[in-house]
């Protein structure tokens, strides 16, 4: 099928990227970034290698999208329903994520330094909306004064991918599904909020 005809239906277009999202994950996972190309990706999608390139001229930029579609996605305004609440919905959200396709995270991770394009595609399309979700929890709690003074909200919220990519690394199985409270209550609130 070809992805700019435009006598295609949307479904049949939903159905082609779909299969271009799991060809490329499925690629990567074998090949690791340098050994991703249009061309494998075209024949395990059953896609013309001409429109992959058209659309996609930046193969990190079809990872990273591939990768976003592939997790769960992100609410545009988490809401205000207090700290805790949001919290436990973006952590809970981010350990199903890392159960589903952690080595997948984790290897895109480890190639970041090596690959400027992946590394920009990354930041500016997976990381700066999470970043930006978080941002507004924290700056909705600094209005409610409820966070300590002098705490770090970035900081203490790296802590939560930081131990699912080692979890993820060591091949730990997957967590509980109350880990997302767990690392709430005893983590993150205590090391923000006022005592």
């Amino acid at each position: 099928m070809n992805l700019t005809d435009p006598a295609s239906r949307e479904s049949d277009l939903s159905q082609q990227y779909r299969a271009v999202y799991k060809a490329v994950i499925s690629v990567f996972k074998e090949r690791t970034f340098r050994g991703l190309t249009h061309m494998e990706v075209a024949a395990r999608s059953d896609t013309d290698p001409g429109t992959l390139l058209l659309r996609w001229p930046e193969m990190a930029d079809l990872l990273v999208e591939a990768l976003i579609e592939a997790l769960f996605p992100i609410p545009e305004d988490p809401g205000d329903r207090g700290l805790r609440s949001e919290l436990i919905e973006i952590t809970d959200r981010l350990a199903r994520e890392f159960s589903l396709y952690g080595d997948v995270l984790v290897a895109v991770l480890s190639q970041l330094q090596a690959n400027p394009d992946l590394d920009r595609a990354f930041r500016e399309r997976f990381l700066l909306p999470r970043v930006d979700c978080a941002r507004k929890i924290f700056g909705r709690a600094m209005l409610r004064g409820e966070l300590r003074p002098g705490s770090d909200p970035r900081l203490i919220f790296s802590l939560v991918p930081a131990l699912m990519t080692y979890r993820a690394m060591v091949r730990d199985p997957a967590p509980d599904p109350s880990i997302a409270e767990h690392l709430v209550d005893t983590l993150m609130l205590p090391l923000l909020l006022h005592a």
